[in-house]
């Protein structure tokens, strides 16, 4: 049962009034909020950039990313030809058959895609390589190659694990006689 007398504090118009300020300041504060998501945050001075991941097996639908991709990877050849840097033949065949693909993606034929190397082997020599240890330069291409380093010993080991023969049970192998 409820009390006959309650104290009251404000007056019901008061209590009425202070209800709808109160939503209303509440509403005020969500809007804001959302304004806050909504608004892209602002990248901190001291953030450090993205790691960038070169994958020359990503699926690329689109012709222009593909030709970004071939000269990228024709820039890459040409640095590693013009430093002279050794290259495992593992790496030089998996890169060959991507490259062909790429070429074949982007609609070059064989004389075609030797143009174009060409012509980006040439404007790589214009800008002199710097060839030193540790380079810009030189680690573009140690990140390249060891993305195919890393693709020839997985197929290296799924090789050695597919031609691994199966342990002989002594006790099932018949002396020769």
């Amino acid at each position: 049962m409820i009390p006959a007398v309650l104290p009251r504090t404000f007056p019901a118009r008061r209590t009425g009034l202070a209800s709808l300020a109160f939503l209303a300041l509440l509403g005020l504060g969500h809007a804001a909020a959302q304004a806050q998501e909504a608004t892209p945050a602002a990248p901190a001075a001291t953030e450090a950039p993205a790691n960038v991941v070169i994958d020359p097996a990503a699926d690329v639908s689109k012709s222009p990313k593909q030709s970004s991709l071939l000269t990228g990877f024709y820039a890459t050849q040409a640095v590693i030809e013009l430093c002279a840097l050794p290259v495992d033949e593992a790496i030089k065949t998996g890169m060959a058959g991507d490259l062909r693909r790429l070429e074949a993606s982007v609609g070059l034929d064989e004389a075609s895609g030797a143009t174009a190397y060409a012509k980006v082997k040439a404007d790589v020599e214009k800008t002199k390589p710097d060839c030193a240890e540790g380079s810009a330069d030189r680690a573009s291409v140690e990140a390249v190659t060891a993305i195919y380093a890393e693709a020839a010993a997985k197929a290296a080991a799924a090789q050695a694990a597919a031609g691994a023969v199966a342990p002989v049970d002594p006790a099932a192998v018949t002396p020769a006689q």
